[in-house]
């Protein structure tokens, strides 16, 4: 480890940048920033010097430059910190996604059917090897009844749609894994596409790149190879990787013209606590940090517990106490804000846990292909109770009128247009949604606790809301 530095270690990491990003003689590069090292400033700093050197340029020739964040939340940082400079395109993973493949929808519609007639196929298969009559095998056919169909009304689609920030359920509409696996298979086998993309975006810059997702990392790096008058970079650090469907071990075995910068010192953490944390990853790839020199020392202290003791509140609270007398610091126990001490839950299932919902969480993370949605909160069937119903029963409960008729309009097909036209008077539309959201409300009667299956089962009948796939084999079955 590196003994003799000053703060200004990682001041060439942004000088090393701002060289790859040139138009004239673009490199591409993965830039190594761990956890507290200042990586969102050196973005930020370095895209404001590409606005003073190419922003003419940039603007003369109609193209810009591409940033791609993994959270609405850093996406909206990004574009705060560049004062929502036009130079730059700052969107999420999906929204970028989504505006390379929105225009082509007859090549979306020709891959749509290719995939559904594969698992179809697949489904077929399974089914001709399963026992009939089962669970299993009911579930199966439905699915093929809905794949089907899909395929039925392909035809009659004229323009696709999608919501990166919500669900996706009418006959038209891409989910957010179509949205990101058919922009991947358009830019690895359609060279137009390529062409379009790198003649609009000549920087492409992917934050948090660790957790994006690994088949459009791939088809990024294939356009990088193809292209040299494309310059690709990637920030990320593999210790932080949170969804299993990013790429692994990002940052190895890169092709021999990038360059891989390291940004060393983290900022944020005290001398004792980076040192922790170079232990924590010293078996996984080695790689340390450095402690800013006017740091202090701080305090780490360890404290093992057996995992089925019950009551763990009472056990932190004790641990606060205990780090207290340690430290000589109040805040520890006295403070009248909550986040004044900071609980990191390392594990999803620890975070279920806590919160009241491990049964449910369990259940579904058992299941591989819900997995990732489950823990990105984009499985429509969660998305169907936590932004539809739960929205609509709390405005209920709280007597909102106005916020329940905004949530029934914007989300029922009742108020679809083509269904308005079903009727004389539009009175009527009214008062079949007023049933529909008395009778769904009617379950929590007398402060009762209803079942899902009793929700969806309702709403089924009702028709209030369009329900997810997933969902509908279930309510079928009942």
């Amino acid at each position: 480890m590196i003994t003799d530095y000053d703060n200004c270690l990682d001041d060439k990491v942004d000088e090393e940048l701002l060289a790859c990003l040139n138009l004239q003689n673009p490199k591409s590069f993965f830039l190594f920033a761990g956890a507290g090292s200042g990586k969102t400033r050196s973005l930020v700093n370095v895209l404001e010097q590409i606005k003073d050197k190419y922003g003419d340029e940039l603007k003369l020739r109609r193209k810009n430059v591409a940033i791609i964040t993994y959270t609405n939340a850093a996406c909206d940082e990004i574009i705060h910190r560049l004062k929502n400079d036009p130079t730059f395109a700052v969107s999420t993973i999906h929204s970028f996604a989504w505006e390379l493949i929105r225009h082509y929808t007859a090549d979306i519609k020709n891959w749509l059917r290719n995939t559904l007639n594969k698992e179809i196929d697949e489904l077929e298969i399974e089914e001709s090897k399963g026992r009939p009559g089962t669970k299993t095998s009911v579930d199966r056919k439905r699915k093929i009844e809905n794949k089907k169909n899909r395929l039925s009304t392909l035809d009659r689609i004229s323009k696709f749609a999608y919501n990166p920030n919500g669900d996706n359920i009418e006959d038209n509409s891409l989910s957010h894994t179509e949205v990101i696996s058919i922009s991947a298979f358009f830019l690895e086998n359609k060279p137009l596409f390529q062409k379009i993309l790198i003649q609009k975006y000549p920087i492409l810059l992917v934050d948090e790149s660790q957790d994006t997702k690994k088949e459009l990392i791939n088809a990024l790096f294939m356009v990088q190879e193809k292209n040299k008058n494309f310059s690709l970079g990637l920030f990320g650090d593999t210790m932080q990787r949170i969804y299993t469907d990013g790429k692994e071990n990002l940052g190895t075995n890169l092709p021999n013209d990038w360059y891989k910068p390291e940004k060393k010192l983290n900022h944020r953490c005290p001398k004792r606590v980076v040192t922790l944390i170079n232990k924590i990853r010293s078996d996984a790839d080695g790689i340390e940090q450095l402690p800013r020199t006017d740091k202090e020392d701080g305090f780490v202290r360890f404290f093992i517990i057996p995992s089925d003791v019950d009551n763990k509140i009472a056990i932190e609270n004790a641990i606060k106490q205990k780090m207290a007398e340690i430290t000589g610091d109040d805040l520890w126990i006295n403070s009248s804000d909550e986040k004044a001490v900071k609980t990191l839950t390392l594990e999803h299932h620890m975070a279920a846990k806590r919160m009241g919902f491990d049964d449910l969480f369990a259940s579904l993370y058992k299941v591989e292909r819900y997995r990732i949605g489950l823990l990105d909160g984009s499985l429509p069937g969660i998305r169907f109770f936590t932004q539809f119903v739960l929205p609509l029963i709390e405005a209920k409960r709280n007597g909102d009128e106005f916020a329940v008729s905004r949530i029934v309009r914007l989300n029922s097909p009742m108020f679809k247009r083509e269904n308005i036209k079903l009727h004389e008077k539009q009175t009527d539309v009214i008062k079949s949604a007023n049933t529909a959201v008395n009778s769904l409300f009617s379950l929590w009667k007398n402060n009762d606790n209803p079942k899902l299956l009793d929700i969806l089962n309702n709403i089924a009948k009702s028709k209030l809301f369009v329900i997810p796939d997933s969902l509908k084999v279930i309510a079928q079955r009942t």
